[in-house]
């Protein structure tokens, strides 16, 4: 199983533009795949520690989007779940609302994810742009819960190239709370596929400093 989703990581990307935010839906008929890999800075045993994850999103109808959310590492899944989203309220408002409604297993435990999410298009220094609040709720089978958020905010910076600025935040069922940086950019190689390249700054919560890779794709 672990041999199939490293190759799926590795080969998807370039089988399969850019992604929206959680808050808009994905149109009918058409599909988004992305593939990360992040390997940590060396923690105080001399080990680096390597994932990845792989996230598809499918335009069911106009209003319903179908999804996997998969994640880990060399070692053991960590995060496998699927998921269903609807936008609310109407199609022209300026700020997008949907609902999630996500099931699997996290960290090798049954969990049941909903989640929130706000998007508003914006134009900085006359250059197109979005901002996004996306809150998740992991409700473990032995009652635990887990809080996690992100906060997105992108901007158009050329033709074929964008920055992402992320804070993440979560409070974990076991274990401290932690708030994380992580800026990124993102080039189209070629109509419909990008590559990201960013980093993962650990603020608080300790962690390891990171650099993560990415394969986007839609089609």
């Amino acid at each position: 199983m672990r041999l199939c989703l490293l190759l799926a990581v590795l080969i998807l990307p370039w089988l399969i533009g850019t992604a929206e935010a959680g808050a808009w839906p994905r149109a009918k008929g058409r599909t988004f795949l992305a593939t990360t890999g992040q390997i940590d800075a060396s923690d105080e045993t001399g080990l680096r520690r390597q994932s990845f994850t792989l996230y598809a999103e499918y335009g069911a109808t106009e209003r319903l989007t179908l999804g996997l959310d998969l994640g880990g590492d060399a070692l053991r899944m960590t995060k496998t779940i699927a998921f269903a989203r609807w936008p609310i309220g109407r199609p022209a408002q300026q700020v997008k609302i949907a609902i999630e409604l996500g099931l699997g297993q996290v960290s090798e435990v049954n969990a049941l994810r909903p989640g929130l999410s706000l998007g508003r298009g914006l134009t900085l220094w006359r250059r197109q742009g979005w901002a996004v609040f996306d809150g998740r709720v992991i409700v473990f089978g032995g009652g635990q819960v887990t809080l996690e958020s992100d906060i997105t905010l992108g901007l158009d910076i050329t033709a074929r190239g964008k920055v992402m600025a992320q804070v993440q935040t979560g409070r974990p069922a076991a274990g401290r709370a932690y708030t994380r940086f992580a800026p990124s950019y993102v080039h189209a190689i070629r109509p419909g596929a990008h590559l990201e390249v960013g980093l993962i700054l650990p603020l608080s919560g300790g962690g390891e400093r990171g650099v993560k890779l990415g394969l986007w794709r839609s089609f």
